[in-house]
């Protein structure tokens, strides 16, 4: 009988062992897969400030989320994904906040250029620690908190160290606006990778990032029709141009979904900063973006930031493997 066949099954083929053990190598490679996501962030951007240069900020990110939807709907219909939604309020919820975010954030490359455009926008994980604590309940981790703090100190002395860091404009208020919608969107993506305790099965990869291009592209269409704005038509290398960044982004995107089906939205945004670090650096190298001696100290305290979280991560993964096993 099926009862007598699961008592004398051996130890180590017991499924509860099994299932103990799977989250803690989850867990284990959810920052390294952030930290690719996030990387991937800085070479799209870097090519969207190349761009801005003849197209403007809105098209490119009309022409990503675009792009997007046609993943979506190739892999649907060649890779038979399942795309029914589960929880709507928060798809509509990050598809919307996440495009606005987006489209705020290209805008802002195009005008006040990569570096401050990206530093900006992610300052988003102080907004997502608050948005997750009052929707979600989700208290951080004390090893979070230092991390945080240690990475905000870095962020504000790269602030600091440009000529116009106390003055804060029209843009760099949009930057900043850009910013708490991305907050948001962080979260809500983390309220649909989260257990349901009432039974309810989690979204998935692909119907998160499904509703991010579609509200996405939806937000910012109007920006390129009549009497808002234009279509500036692309020459064969701003095609290829757009064509690239286009598929970083997606790239990017289902990597940073996934990873945050394991990692809290602290968590995240915290080895996100590495994507600051980058385009900073890039920014100075490929477009003359200034950065100081006090903005390279914080770039570097940013680093420190990232690297205690990442270790900090696995240190826990590595204990609750322990406590499974023992």
């Amino acid at each position: 009988r099926p009862c007598r066949k699961r008592s004398t099954r051996s130890p180590d083929k017991d499924p509860p062992l099994l299932r103990t053990s799977q989250p803690s190598t989850d867990s284990r490679q959810a920052p390294l897969t952030a930290l690719a996501s996030s990387t991937l962030f800085a070479a799209m951007a870097m090519l969207a400030r190349q761009l801005s240069r003849t197209i403007p900020g809105h098209q490119v990110a009309l022409v990503r989320f675009v792009t997007g939807v046609v993943v979506t709907v190739l892999a649907f219909a060649f890779l038979r994904l399942d795309l029914r939604p589960r929880r709507w309020g928060w798809l509509i919820s990050r598809g919307i906040f996440g495009g606005a975010a987006v489209l705020l954030y290209f805008q802002c490359i195009e005008k006040i250029g990569v570096g401050m455009a990206t530093l900006l926008n992610y300052t988003a994980p102080v907004w997502s620690l608050m948005f997750a604590w009052f929707f979600l309940r989700e208290r951080p981790r004390k090893h979070a908190g230092v991390a945080l703090a240690l990475t905000l100190v870095g962020v504000a002395l790269v602030t600091s160290g440009r000529a116009h860091a106390w003055r804060l404009g029209v843009w760099e208020t949009v930057g900043v606006l850009s910013a708490v919608f991305s907050g948001m969107a962080i979260t809500s993506i983390r309220a649909t990778r989260m257990q349901d305790p009432g039974g309810r099965p989690s979204e998935n990869s692909w119907t998160v990032f499904a509703s991010f291009t579609l509200f996405g592209s939806l937000t910012t269409l109007p920006t390129v029709l009549p009497p808002i704005g234009g279509w500036v038509v692309p020459t064969l290398r701003e095609w290829l141009l757009l064509g690239g960044c286009s598929l970083l982004s997606v790239a990017a995107q289902l990597l940073m979904t996934s990873a945050l089906g394991r990692l809290t939205a602290v968590g995240l945004g915290i080895i996100q900063q590495v994507t600051v670090v980058l385009t900073l650096v890039g920014g100075w190298l490929f477009f003359q973006e200034s950065i100081s001696l006090r903005g390279a100290i914080g770039s570097l305290l940013t680093i420190a930031g990232v690297l205690w979280s990442v270790l900090a991560e696995r240190a826990s993964a590595e204990s609750l493997r322990g406590a499974g096993t023992a």
